[in-house]
């Protein structure tokens, strides 16, 4: 394993397990929440907004990680019945298209980062958050995506494990 593939591989796993105590946090809260309301009155205020916020950020961070685990849904019916050679040309060509369109997306919102920065727009719910901060997991996301697709190309047709989705 090279350098880049070692980074790699640790910085996905460190945004797999902040996308887990996203998740974590949001499922503590909303117990809470729960209880609150029942015994107390009370709610904890813009626990909705947060809780969006969080499931689309974790749903980012964590899609590199899953994507180094070959742990995405895949439909194989077909490229399984293939002969060796085919299948390993359609895995790189599928790796290529991945990189770039995550690399398209990438591209497209950090353009949309950066007209929020220079507006200084808001998304105003019950709590007001910065436009930009909802661009930061989707913009690392994709930088990794691609990075990782890119990194699969020539290896995944050996390394490629059922995943049991």
């Amino acid at each position: 394993m090279t350098r880049l593939e070692a980074l790699y591989q640790a910085v996905t796993t460190a945004l797999a397990i902040l996308a887990g105590a996203i998740l974590s946090l949001i499922t503590v809260a909303i117990s809470v929440d729960v209880v609150l309301r029942e015994c107390c009155t009370s709610a904890i205020f813009g626990l909705g907004d947060l809780t969006e916020h969080g499931i689309a950020a974790a749903t980012f961070l964590g899609a590199p990680w899953v994507l180094t685990k070959n742990a995405h849904v895949a439909v194989d019916i077909v490229t399984s019945q293939l002969p060796y050679r085919v299948r390993g040309a359609m895995a790189t060509a599928v790796n290529v298209v991945g990189a770039a369109v995550s690399a398209a997306f990438f591209w497209y919102l950090l353009q949309a980062l950066s007209i929020a920065v220079g507006r200084g727009s808001m998304v105003r719910g019950i709590i007001v958050v910065p436009e930009w901060l909802t661009f930061t997991a989707p913009i690392v996301a994709t930088a990794l995506l691609a990075i990782g697709f890119l990194l699969r190309i020539g290896k995944d047709a050996q390394t490629r494990q059922a995943a049991g989705l």
